[in-house]
Parts: structure tokens; C-alpha cells; sequence
């Protein structure tokens, strides 16, 4: 009977811990002042999906500094550029591709999976990031030309690349802010 007590116990002392030290849903929000410096320069049309889209990993519930908002950001983006490169590689393999497509659609996912290695912490810390992330925006848009002189024009795709615009310019405005902090 005692170590059934006792195991209640320890886990009642667990959950009063957790509860304590992880911040409901209520309290899980990014900083405002720290959104505020990355929304605003960020491309996306609306403020509320550039919060939502900053919100869409867990580790953005934990961000107290404009690096770690930078950080979150360089991390989405950097794995949204893998899903993107995956993607292409994913519809070279489909039976219903024009085949004079598909050139153009092997080029674009080699060019998004170089672009990943330019998506890096490394560049925060060392003071490239712009760089690094402006390397990778001209690989999107050697992808672009690419699928319109091929004359690709497959929904998916472009949707796809606009979910990546928007990754990419949420890291870019997170970078700036970090890059150039009295703006």
C-alpha cells in the first residue's frame, strides 16, 4: 500500500512541476516586441499568417531574444527548403508528368537541396545569414526561370514555392532584425 502512494505521489509532484515551468496555451505566444520587428519586414501579405506561420513549431513558444526568433525561423526555413527539394524529387516520380517537364523539375530539386546547405545557425552567429539566405533565394529563382522556360505549370508547384517564399522571407526579416538591430 505505501508504494502505491508513493508512486502516486511522485507523479502528482511531476505534474505540479510541468505545469509550473512550461507556459499554458494561454501564455504561449512569441514576445510581441519581438514579432513586431519580424512580421512587419517579412513579405507575407498578412501579419496574422506571419505569426501563424512563426507559431507553427513548438520551439517559437520558448523564444525570449530576436536571435532565437532568427534561430526558430532559419530552422523552418531550412526544413521547409528539404521538404521543397523532396517535393520536386517526389513528382519526377510521378506517371502524369510531361516528360519536357521534367528537366527543368530535376533542376529545381537539385537546386533546393543545394540551398539547404546556405540555411544554417552557422551564418547567424558568424554574421552572413543575409548572404547565406539570399544565396539560397537565387536558387528558388534559378528554379523559377527554369519551370518558365520549360513551361511548367503545375498547381502544386507553385504552391509549393510560395510556401517556401514565405518561410524564406520570415528568416530573412528574423535575420535582418538580428543583423540590424536599431531598426
Amino acid at each position: 500500500m505505501g508504494s502505491r502512494n508513493t508512486s502516486v505521489l511522485f507523479f502528482a509532484a511531476i505534474t505540479l512541476f510541468l505545469f509550473q515551468h512550461f507556459p499554458s496555451q494561454t501564455e504561449a505566444t512569441i514576445p510581441t516586441e519581438l514579432v513586431s520587428k519580424v512580421c512587419p519586414q517579412s513579405e507575407i501579405r498578412s501579419y496574422e499568417n506571419c505569426v501563424k506561420s512563426l507559431m507553427a513549431n513548438p520551439k517559437s513558444l520558448m523564444v525570449t531574444s530576436a536571435k532565437a526568433v532568427a534561430e526558430n525561423a532559419l530552422d523552418m526555413a531550412r526544413r521547409e527548403t528539404t521538404a521543397t527539394s523532396c517535393f520536386f524529387a517526389a513528382l519526377l516520380k510521378r506517371k502524369d508528368i510531361n516528360p519536357a517537364s521534367k528537366a527543368a523539375l530535376e533542376s529545381c530539386s537539385s537546386l533546393f537541396k543545394q540551398s539547404v546547405t546556405f540555411i544554417s545557425l552557422d551564418g547567424l552567429s558568424g554574421g552572413t545569414a543575409s548572404l547565406d539566405l539570399h544565396s539560397a533565394l537565387d536558387k528558388a529563382t534559378e528554379c523559377k526561370s527554369e519551370l518558365s522556360a520549360a513551361h511548367v505549370s503545375i498547381k502544386s508547384v507553385t504552391d509549393k514555392l510560395e510556401e517556401w517564399g514565405n518561410f524564406y522571407s520570415i528568416a530573412s526579416a528574423a535575420v535582418y532584425a538580428v543583423e540590424n538591430p536599431e531598426h
